[in-house]
């Protein structure tokens, strides 16, 4: 039997496009009019029902402790989402602790984390000599992950011991793209949140 190792986030991938295979697949049996080849369809529908409920089960023996929506809630780029919104969206975040002194991300680099600030305080510098701590929870810091070109545009450094919030999926910049009315909603609180910093670019 042939095997395939996959990371926890191929196989999120590999579920959430099985899924949209599957839901055109119900509409193509729904509005065909041979039997026999809707017999055919409902064969491979099974079949990806079965495999997407296995992933599901991978996924679940891999996940990590859920972030809570109330969590969320805290998160400047998130205000304003419905409950329902900021479930779809915690999947992506995972919690981290991180030593004082530590380098978040690094400007000029690309822009692949994007972090929110729980706990602990953090420095935010550029080469143009900007520079400005950051020590409010909620506050995100790595916003170039949610702008083209994607990368980043300042050092952030922990000051302090510090917990914060990660996002390193690409799969929550194509859901908030895939959403309008969420997408909308977290580009205008990106927009405010970096006119607010304008005296010290952020990353």
């Amino acid at each position: 039997m042939a095997q395939i190792e996959l990371t926890q986030d191929e196989i999120a991938m590999l579920r959430e496009i099985l899924q949209k295979g599957l839901s055109e697949l119900t509409l193509e049996i729904a509005f065909s009019d041979r039997k026999d080849f809707r017999e055919f369809l409902k064969k491979r529908k099974g079949f990806m029902e079965g495999l997407i409920q296995r992933l599901q089960g991978e996924l679940a023996l891999g996940k990590k402790e859920a972030v809570s929506i109330d969590r969320l809630r805290k998160v400047d780029i998130l205000q304003g989402l419905e409950d329902r919104e900021l479930q779809s969206i915690a999947q992506f975040f995972e919690t981290e602790n991180v030593a004082s002194g530590v380098t978040l991300c690094e400007e000029g680099a690309r822009a692949e984390r994007l972090f929110v600030l729980e706990q602990g305080r953090v420095s935010i510098g550029s080469k143009k000599g900007d520079q400005f701590d950051i020590d409010t929870a909620g506050k995100v810091v790595g916003w170039s992950f949610l702008v083209p070109p994607f990368l980043y545009t300042a050092t952030v450094v922990t000051k302090a011991p510090s917990r914060v919030l990660v996002i390193k999926s690409p799969d929550f910049y194509y859901v908030i793209h895939k959403e309008p009315r969420m997408g909308m909603k977290v580009i205008i609180n990106l927009a405010q949140v970096i006119a607010s910093r304008l005296k010290g670019q952020e990353d």
